[in-house]
Formats: C-alpha cells, sequence, structure tokens
C-alpha cells in the first residue's frame, strides 16, 4: 500500500497565506460590498445610457454592465436579474438618460427607473443582495479552516511518531 504523501513546508505556507487571504476577502469584503443601505445612503445618479454587455458563466447570466456616455459603467448583480428586466435592458437605447440608486461600495445599481418606469426596485434589489452575505460567509470559513490546516502542518508537521 502507497503511503500518503505529507504536504510540505512550502505547501503548508500557500495553504495558510491563500486561506488566509480568501477567507477574510470573502468573510469582510462581501460584507462591505454588500452591506445593506438605505436609500438616502445610496449614490444617486442620473447617466446618459451608451450600451451594455451580459457576462456569464456556464451560460448564466453573472452580472450586467451598463455603460454611459458621462459616467463610468455600473452593473447589475445576478441576482436582481430577471427575463423581464433582461428583455426591458435590451429595449433601451442608447441615449436614453436612467436615473439610478447605486450602492457606493461596489457601483452596484439598486434601482433603475427611465422616465416614470421602474425597472428596478430598491427594495427587492438590496434584500437579494444581501442574501448573497451567508454563502460567502461559508466560504470565508472554509477558506479560515483551511489556513489552519496549513499552520497545523507548518506546527505539527516535523514531529515524528515513535
Amino acid at each position: 500500500m502507497k503511503k500518503s504523501k505529507k504536504p510540505t513546508k512550502g505547501e503548508a505556507w500557500l495553504v495558510l497565506i491563500i486561506g488566509l487571504i480568501m477567507g477574510t476577502v470573502f468573510t469582510f469584503g462581501t460584507q462591505y460590498w454588500n452591506a445593506p443601505i438605505t436609500p438616502d445612503e445610496a449614490e444617486q445618479v442620473t447617466a446618459t445610457f451608451s450600451s451594455y454587455k451580459e457576462t456569464k458563466r456556464k451560460s448564466r447570466i453573472q452580472e450586467i454592465i451598463l455603460r454611459f456616455d458621462d459616467h463610468e459603467q455600473l452593473s447589475i448583480d445576478r441576482t436582481s436579474i430577471d427575463s423581464d428586466l433582461r428583455d426591458a435592458i435590451r429595449e433601451i437605447e442608447a441615449g436614453t438618460t436612467i436615473e439610478m440608486l447605486v450602492h457606493p461600495n461596489s457601483n452596484t445599481i439598486l434601482e433603475m427607473t427611465i422616465g416614470n418606469t421602474k425597472l428596478l426596485a430598491f427594495h427587492e434589489s438590496m434584500q437579494k443582495l444581501s442574501s448573497e452575505i451567508v454563502p460567502f460567509m461559508y466560504l470565508g470559513i472554509f477558506c479560515y479552516l483551511s489556513a489552519l490546516i496549513g499552520a497545523g502542518y507548518l506546527i505539527f508537521g516535523k514531529r515524528r511518531r515513535l
């Protein structure tokens, strides 16, 4: 029977460092980028639509990026995208003025209005975006546990059984 190979010191350091970095990003970064806010705390943006792009992974839309003539690009998170919104965005013509409420920490559009038509509602978007925090917390905890395993190999890896 073949013995399992113990990780090298370099591999243990790599697991420790990557685990700490990714754990911090998933645990604290997501809470910052998706932090619950009120409409008053959101950035109010009025911009002239130029174009859009859908980013996909495995044929599922991850986000819709909106480009503007007079403002930096903004995005809509996958949790807020449904077929009605996609269809509405496909119908927007270049030069159309869009009013939006944007999350100040992530440039994510939380509310989008054209004229008197609300394409995206703030409270629904904020609720969906906030619900995304929980899975990332679990992923962050997993990364921290991986870092702990890496540290364990560094601390206890040199000991030999008699």
